[in-house]
């Protein structure tokens, strides 16, 4: 799967993901899924600094694809590097759209959100967004998916 970012309508470059396909198959789902109908125009919406940046919040609710919740997946896969794709659970078993994107290790994290994914080409978008996420948990406006798709 790959993302296209921008910010402020230029385009910072596309990040290419491997998913977790025969670890986490509801989340790779789930996520494909996201992607094919959902992620276009979105924004990233919030961070933290050294930890990871947040998109996919479709609705207030935090509703996946079809409004539908994932329940947990394996929780025994860690997060253990940059890069990698994890759900942003709102409590047990109710994992819906939003995602995040670790900028380092997120220990704090392991045993309650599912990794589901790793990014394989496009660190250098991944720089870039993470320049633009502070440490209160602000992402600068105008950071957006403005293409997206399997590869």
């Amino acid at each position: 799967m790959w993302l296209s970012v921008a910010n402020n309508g230029n385009k910072i470059g596309d990040m290419v993901f491997e998913l977790y396909e025969n670890k986490q198959p509801a989340f790779a789902d789930h996520f494909q899924h996201m992607v094919a109908e959902k992620l276009v125009g979105s924004s990233f919406q919030s961070g933290m600094a050294g930890l990871g940046i947040k998109a996919g919040r479709l609705d207030d609710e935090n509703n996946g694809v079809a409004g539908a919740w994932n329940p947990d997946g394996d929780l025994t896969v860690r997060h253990h590097k940059r890069g990698l794709l994890t759900s942003c659970t709102d409590q047990n078993n109710r994992n819906g759209g939003e995602f995040m994107i670790t900028f380092d290790e997120a220990h704090m994290l392991n045993g309650s959100q599912t990794v589901f994914g790793e990014l394989v080409e496009g660190q250098s978008v991944l720089d870039e967004l993470e320049k633009h996420v502070d440490r209160h948990g602000k992402v600068a406006e105008g950071l957006t998916i403005v293409e997206a798709g399997a590869k």
